[in-house]
């Protein structure tokens, strides 16, 4: 094999390495959501969560770079009005679920 050869499979195997974190991240995502709906008594709506937001950031503790990703939903306490919900990942750890149900209180 040449170098260009393998730097094309080094390529592909990061990318099907990333898509299958990517996946196995959103699947987490989607749990937590349902569990924190049902915690906080309000119903996920369309059963979904998607990706709103993929960077990179500088951790200031120990300098490593990570990967943010932002997890959006949307939630309703009633059925008639949407709000939205955040889960943030850092790296792989959960760094925040987030339903802003003060938004619903003071609707």
């Amino acid at each position: 094999m040449s170098f260009g050869d393998l730097l094309i499979l080094f390529i592909v195997v990061g990318i099907v390495f990333f898509w299958w974190q990517q996946d196995k991240l959103h699947r987490r995502a989607l749990a937590l959501a349902k569990t924190a709906c049902d915690r906080a008594d309000v119903q996920l709506l369309d059963d979904s969560v998607g990706l709103r937001r993929l960077r990179l950031r500088l951790r200031r503790l120990n300098g490593h770079f990570i990967i943010e990703r932002h997890f959006g939903f949307e939630f309703s306490p009633s059925g008639a009005a949407r709000y939205p919900g955040l889960i943030i990942f850092h790296g792989t750890a959960v760094h925040s679920v987030d339903l802003d149900l003060s938004r619903t209180l003071a609707d």
